[in-house]
């Protein structure tokens, strides 16, 4: 479950697996479509007839290019050089990738190139049709409201010479890629049903010279529309598309920098490009645009969890790229509950997307709620309002955002003052959980300065004392003297004091100072009990099952990203910048090629596991860095 180089634009968004394979290609007015669900979009290479499959054994270096939201692959093939970049335009739908051949030998060399289109459009292969249209010099898929173009162009301004369109897994019918390893192609010019199709496009290069090729998909809602796109295509035209996202991402990515080594300031800007390449134009954040997890349960991460969205658009926020986290806000407006909470997930249109949490537990009606998801909304709207101070953005969302989470936060509560029960941020149990009271107290505290801002001083003090009171329940009721810790939460009524590393939260999203004893048995209990041995990083909790490799009482779980960057950033509270940065050197050693990090890592080879990207292990990482960089400075000073 690998992805590398997510390359998007809020309407289109591409993911490529270690083969440099087209394996997600999502598009839709919001980016909400995946037309090609994790069937890869395969790319051939021939040096004077001998054909191969690009995959990972031919590949040298893929990654993105100086800073910017630019794949650049290269591999060297029988004294060729070839350098690839890769890009979805920043303004029209279209994905580019420039092909810049090299012949480095003494011989002429013969080069054909070989593009396989593989889309299953609106997620299926029902009812599609691949066909060539020859006043648009190029093959066309379509279905409905769906066409994706697929053509090539040179700088002899020569197009593609062959074609093929065909039916794929159908009885014995594997494909029309098959078609292409004997460098022929069958000239096929329509198929329909479950369809591919491929293109080839055939060049010849002296020795010493160098050629360029350009590949191409234009996407659109018609035929008028990839017309009217297609109508501009000319090799100017090309170049411009790659120059102008080139300067975007470049411009864009360089507005805040954690000032710390070349390598991990590269790290950072990737972490933004993965963040923002899964946010669209609406204003939803995808959790991961990784397909290989509907192999397992038949649905993925491709939506937006109001949480994982929230800390990404906080981390965008701080980064200096405000704009995502605006948009964030009036969609999340137009979503909230007239009771005044956030739903489990949306899909990434803003309907409500597919949940597996109940409505009713044991006979009773309930919420089917993660309560911090409400909670860190208001939390990162704070944070956000206190940076750029923007009341004129801010004031529109008081009442009909914070206003009404935190009345139905002040008024979920028990007697005591804790909030009622709802699930757990992991999405298993349900009781009333500690990171749930340290978000949910942080946001209760943020709607307290929102109506002081306002000056609603009656309102400033019910969510005052409203927190208070929580904080002070949490101490009564979630501390133990026998174990010298904090409980990760009370269920049925018993506290569960299972090591959690979301306990980290209550220092945070500072309910409690770092330094408190009370906190540092917590913390310690949490790198003695979590941290697995041998490939290192912290575990989500003990006896975590969630995709475990195998039964092993030495390791408590898979070793997450999220969670290990949690406790790199209460030691930096703590002080402790070093062992701070211990946890942060852990998380950039388990990188993929490409920078890009996953959910999880395997406990026993160091490799990542689950789905990847994942974007909240990117934010968490661009908020650490920014964070140790803060407080070196004031450590310095």
């Amino acid at each position: 479950m690998v992805r590398y180089l997510p390359l998007g634009n809020g309407r289109m968004l591409l993911t490529f697996d270690e083969d440099y394979r087209i394996t997600d290609f999502y598009y839709s007015k919001y980016a909400s479509e995946n037309h090609s669900g994790g069937h890869p979009f395969m790319f051939g290479v021939s040096v004077d007839n001998n054909f191969v499959w690009m995959d990972r054994n031919y590949l040298k270096f893929m990654d993105y290019y100086d800073h910017t939201m630019v794949g650049t692959v290269f591999y060297p093939m029988s004294s060729l050089d070839f350098e690839n970049h890769d890009i979805v335009d920043i303004y029209k739908n279209i994905y580019l990738r420039h092909i810049s051949i090299s012949n480095t030998g003494n011989t002429r060399k013969n080069i054909k190139l070989f593009f396989h289109q593989n889309f299953y459009i609106y997620g299926n292969d029902i009812g599609d049709t691949a066909a060539l249209y020859p006043e648009l010099n190029g093959i066309v898929h379509y279905k409905e409201n769906r066409y994706f173009l697929a053509s090539t162009l040179d700088q002899d301004n020569k197009s593609m010479d062959q074609y093929a369109t065909g039916i794929k897994d159908t009885g014995e019918l594997k494909g029309t890629w098959k078609d292409a390893e004997d460098n022929e192609l069958s000239m096929n010019p329509v198929s329909i049903g479950s369809v591919d199709s491929v293109l080839r496009h055939s060049v010849d290069i002296d020795p010493g010279k160098k050629f360029s090729v350009y590949y191409y998909i234009i996407a659109g809602e018609s035929y008028k529309e990839i017309l009217q796109i297609k109508s501009n295509i000319d090799l100017e035209y090309l170049k411009k598309l790659e120059r102008r996202t080139t300067n975007y991402w470049e411009l864009w990515s360089s507005k805040v920098t954690p000032n710390l080594d070349p390598d991990t300031n590269a790290l950072f800007r990737r972490s933004l490009f993965i963040i923002k390449s899964h946010s669209n134009v609406l204003g939803s954040i995808a959790a991961s645009s990784d397909s290989d997890i509907l192999k397992m349960s038949h649905d993925g991460y491709y939506y937006m969890w109001p949480r994982d969205a929230a800390i990404a658009a906080y981390s965008l926020s701080i980064a200096g790229h405000s704009q995502t986290a605006r948009q964030f806000f009036t969609l999340s407006t137009s979503l909230i509950s007239n009771q005044g909470y956030m739903q489990h997930k949306y899909n990434m249109d803003g309907h409500l997307a597919s949940s597996w949490l109940p409505h009713i537990m044991k006979g009773k009606e309930i919420y089917p709620i993660q309560e911090d998801e409400t909670a860190l909304l208001v939390w990162v709207l704070w944070e956000y309002f206190r940076k750029y101070n923007d009341i004129g953005f801010t004031a529109p969302f008081y009442e009909d955002l914070v206003i009404k989470a935190a009345e139905f936060m002040a008024g979920f509560v028990d007697e005591d003052g804790l909030p009622r029960e709802s699930f757990d941020l992991w999405e298993e149990r349900y009781g009333i959980h500690a990171y749930t009271v340290s978000t949910t107290y942080a946001a209760l505290k943020a709607a307290s300065h929102f109506a002081d801002a306002f000056g609603d001083q009656d309102l400033s003090k019910k969510y005052s004392d409203a927190a208070t009171k929580m904080y002070n329940a949490f101490e009564q009721k979630f501390y133990s003297d026998e174990y010298g810790r904090y409980a990760r939460a009370i269920i049925d009524g018993k506290p569960d004091f299972t090591v959690d590393s979301a306990l980290s939260s209550i220092v945070i999203f500072g309910m409690k100072e770092p330094k408190d004893s009370r906190v540092v048995s917590t913390m310690e209990a949490i790198m003695e009990k979590l941290w697995v041995n041998g490939v290192g990083g912290i575990a989500r909790y003990e006896k975590d099952n969630y995709m475990r490799i195998k039964e092993d009482s030495n390791v408590p779980g898979n070793p997450w990203i999220i969670t290990t960057l949690w406790m790199a950033r209460y030691f930096m509270k703590a002080g402790d910048l070093e062992r701070g940065w211990s946890l942060i050197e852990w998380v950039k050693s388990h990188r993929q090629k490409s920078g890009i990090f996953s959910e999880q890592i395997n406990p026993y080879t160091g490799q990542p596991h689950s789905v990847s990207p994942l974007v909240w292990s990117h934010a968490e990482l661009v908020i650490t860095l920014l964070e140790y960089a803060a407080y070196s400075r004031n450590e310095k000073t």
